[in-house]
């Protein structure tokens, strides 16, 4: 499956600056002049942003897995048939309105979300999770504190962005596709009201040992049969733009859509005073009219191996639970589940003590269970190894941080990249699939068996 045309575009994305008094900056995020993403990466965020939604407790990790094999892996699919083909911009088929009312909610919020995740990545927030592993609560005095409501998901940066380990940020995710909610005015509306009721009462607040630093809200919009989209997003935390084109993780290629990202050249700001001394800056960024580059073709010259960061442990756990799900690894998703909830060595019989992995041939290694979906993803075998062996050496509770490699983007020099991933390695596998041969991990211990 691809794109046509290869290379899309949302060319209206507006940045909506919120200060909030108990916010902790976060130096360098920065959105580049093009976020670049194919086919490829558009699957990885929407998979992974359904598996996170049902990471929830009380459903069990084969429950989650059977789902993910039969309805998360293939929303994908079931989003590029509404598609708009005859356009470079990201936008839909006035068909999509013929859909049952109760699907077009559902629609757009994956949508959403997968958009709102590939944003993210883009920022370099390369591990994530559902929001409800944090049990959230408000801070005391909030104003929102009425509505109960909690975001979407969790990211981490990894001690990346200049700041400590333990510290990370919220996200609550939206989309429209309808004649009155997919219009600009209502998606940026949509932006401010989701972080305001969703994320800024949780800014500054220290769930189970980590620190809430910032949060984004951000909203996806299109009236479908308009060739037209766009993107809001939400946030007490500076996002800059730059000249700079830049891939998506450094990493997209293949089939390409683009989100673009740029400042005009006479930027308008307005600026209000609202209560809770909240100042709002409204800045519209829009597409420049010359060529972006970055990322596209067979591999591109993307991020290479040696990079590291150190994420927390409970968010990495959550993380990897959730992709080895997805790459059929059910017997190590659930050890990793197990320590989350406190304790894994009684839980695990001889069977489930090992994993099977088929261990492809490529370079880089990339791994994935005997069990996957229909489409074959994989994960960076280095980030497998280093998340199980800090697993063995944490059965009890996750650790504070945990050192991991971020994904290279490029194979070696001369050949073929083996899969499109992210930075925490999750990856979509080229076709014709490398050829692979089966390899145990002993959870246990640690290493291979």
């Amino acid at each position: 499956m691809t794109w046509e045309p290869a290379k899309k575009s949302i060319t209206n994305v507006n940045v909506i600056r919120l200060t909030h008094t108990v916010a902790k900056e976060i130096t360098g995020v920065t959105l580049p002049d093009v976020i670049e993403f194919g086919w490829e990466q558009f699957v990885l965020s929407v998979s992974r942003t359904r598996g996170m939604q049902v990471q929830v407790e009380g459903l069990s990790s084969e429950k989650r897995e059977r789902y993910l094999t039969r309805y998360a892996t293939s929303r994908a699919e079931g989003i590029n048939v509404f598609i708009d083909e005859t356009t470079q911009v990201l936008s839909f088929d006035i068909a999509l309105n013929t859909l049952p009312d109760d699907e077009r909610p559902s629609f757009a919020g994956n949508v959403g979300a997968a958009v709102a995740d590939l944003v993210m990545e883009s920022l370099g927030f390369h591990w994530r999770a559902n929001a409800a592993e944090l049990n959230l609560r408000a801070a005391r005095g909030a104003a929102g504190t009425k509505s109960r409501k909690t975001p979407d998901y969790v990211y981490d940066p990894g001690r990346q962005h200049g700041v400590e380990g333990g510290n990370i940020v919220i996200v609550e995710a939206k989309g429209s596709l309808s004649p009155t909610e997919g219009q600009e005015a209502a998606v940026n509306r949509r932006a401010r009201s989701a972080y305001k009721e969703q994320v800024e009462e949780f800014i500054g607040t220290q769930p189970m040992g980590l620190t809430v630093a910032n949060g984004f809200a951000i909203a996806f919009g299109s009236v479908p049969g308009t060739q037209t989209s766009r993107v809001a997003i939400a946030s007490s935390q500076t996002v800059r733009g730059e000249r700079q084109p830049a891939s998506l993780s450094a990493a997209a290629v293949g089939g390409v859509r683009r989100i673009r990202l740029s400042q005009s050249q006479q930027q308008k700001q307005i600026q209000r005073v609202e209560p809770q001394q909240r100042a709002e800056h409204y800045i519209p960024h829009h597409v420049s009219k010359r060529g972006g580059g970055g990322g596209g073709g067979d591999g591109g010259e993307g991020r290479r191996e040696g990079a590291r960061a150190q994420p927390s442990g409970r968010i990495a756990f959550a993380n990897y639970e959730n992709i080895l799900l997805l790459c059929g690894a059910g017997n190590a998703a659930a050890f990793l589940r197990s320590i989350l909830a406190s304790g894994s060595e009684a839980t695990l019989d001889k069977e489930a003590r090992f994993q099977e992995f088929f261990v492809h041939e490529s370079d880089p290694t990339i791994l994935s269970g005997p069990n996957g979906p229909t489409w074959l993803f994989g994960i960076y075998g280095p980030s497998v190894e280093a998340i199980l062996k800090s697993a063995a050496s944490n059965r009890l509770a996750p650790p504070a941080i945990v050192d991991l490699p971020i994904a290279p983007t490029g194979g070696s020099a001369g050949s073929p990249q083996p899969a499109i991933m992210q930075g925490d390695g999750f990856g979509h596998l080229r076709r014709p699939f490398w050829a692979a041969h089966s390899r145990t991990w002993d959870l246990i211990k640690g290493d291979w068996a």
